[in-house]
């Protein structure tokens, strides 16, 4: 079979079988670029609050969560990016299953919880990352992307602009319908094919984060950085919620604290999340680890302190989702996450006009041959 002949088989029926999947992934992909924007549009009476004068600690919102559910433990709090935007506190259960709990950070009122796969945002990102199937699922998205870089380089060399590229790129509008289906596949394709693949890229270096891991460290020959701990100190208590974030706001005075993970274990480590505006997309949310008895900095994560290997490892999720270059790039992270749709609508009818023609050559084929044997 020739090169080109295997191309067109190839990304034909690749596409065909599964090109339901990739319009799931690349949908839920879209809808979650406005995640945050979505959340609130959907859970205004959870997320949205009158701003007042004083705010409660971020201590006291936890002590609140754990009161309104004392069988599971904090997890992560996510503090409010705007005055009118409540504190959500994620609680995990001892089946590894989270709830939110929605605080008013003005008087401590608990607005209400939802099981996290319940809310928008977990139900997209359940979708989306492990199709409702759990790791099998997460897998399986993580092969789709392998899928999907297959049907870009045989889209790339069924491309017909390599010679002349105003060819590869005119859509003749005035043409019967399948030249206009065909003109927009094979240009939509070429124009999108490269942001695509990085995202594909991306999505399957978090899917299989294990091997790629070692690969990179392996590669770069750079350190893995250690288990950080904190110190257990006989009799003593750990530090205070509010203290532990007054240590990291000294250590990054430039940055806001964006979230906060408390120490679940005794010799765990106290995680904060900090967002520095000023900073490059790569360097403006470090991560600090801070022992839970005493608050020192064990550790600074961020593109100014890591080694090669642990900058590589931070950008996927980065250039996965678009966390770069401000609201142009969101709005071309959801546009380029409809791609697959209108690639599968335009590739189907192809695929169909194709086998039409085929069976329409065929049919003409037999009744010459037939009509030759009677004469």
């Amino acid at each position: 079979m020739k090169p080109r002949r295997l191309a067109l088989s190839l990304h034909g029926y690749i596409g065909i079988i599964t090109g339901i999947l990739l319009v799931v992934i690349g949908l839920t992909g879209s809808l979650l670029v406005f995640s945050h924007e979505i959340d609130h549009l959907v859970h205004p009476q959870l997320l949205q609050v009158a701003p007042q004068a004083e705010q409660v600690s971020p201590q006291r919102v936890v002590d609140i969560a754990q009161a309104f559910q004392p069988s599971l433990k904090p997890h992560r709090i996510t503090m409010p990016r705007s005055p009118n935007e409540a504190y959500t506190v994620m609680m995990l259960s001892p089946n590894d299953e989270y709830t939110n709990i929605y605080v008013n950070p003005y008087g401590g009122a608990v607005l209400g919880s939802l099981p996290w796969k319940q809310s928008i945002v977990g139900w997209l990102i359940d979708l989306h990352v492990h199709l409702f199937a759990g790791d099998w699922g997460m897998n399986l998205v993580g092969i789709c992307g392998g899928v999907f870089l297959v049907m870009g380089m045989t889209g790339l060399l069924l491309w017909n602009g390599w010679k002349q590229l105003r060819f590869g790129f005119k859509i003749r509008w005035q043409a019967p319908w399948q030249l206009v289906n065909y003109d927009l596949h094979k240009a939509i394709g070429v124009l999108s094919v490269a942001l695509l693949s990085l995202i594909a890229v991306t999505g399957m270096a978090m899917v299989f984060w294990t091997p790629f891991e070692t690969a990179v460290y392996s590669l770069t020959r750079s350190p893995k950085p250690p288990e950080f701990t904190s110190k257990i100190i006989p009799n003593a208590a750990p530090m205070g919620i509010n203290e532990l974030l007054q240590k990291a706001g000294t250590t990054l005075p430039e940055g806001k604290v964006f979230k906060f993970f408390p120490a679940k274990t005794p010799d765990a480590t106290f995680n904060v999340w900090m967002d520095v505006p000023h900073e490059h997309e790569f360097n403006k949310n470090p991560y600090l680890r801070l022992d839970q008895y005493t608050g020192e900095v064990l550790h600074t994560s961020g593109w100014k302190n890591d080694s090669l290997g642990d900058r590589l490892l931070s950008a996927p999720y980065i250039l996965h989702v678009g966390n770069y270059g401000g609201g142009l790039t969101r709005i071309l992270y959801f546009l380029i996450g409809l791609v697959p749709l209108v690639l599968l609508i335009t590739g189907f009818a192809l695929w169909n006009r194709r086998r039409w023609l085929f069976a329409h050559r065929k049919e003409a084929t037999q009744h010459s041959q037939r009509t030759n044997a009677k004469s």
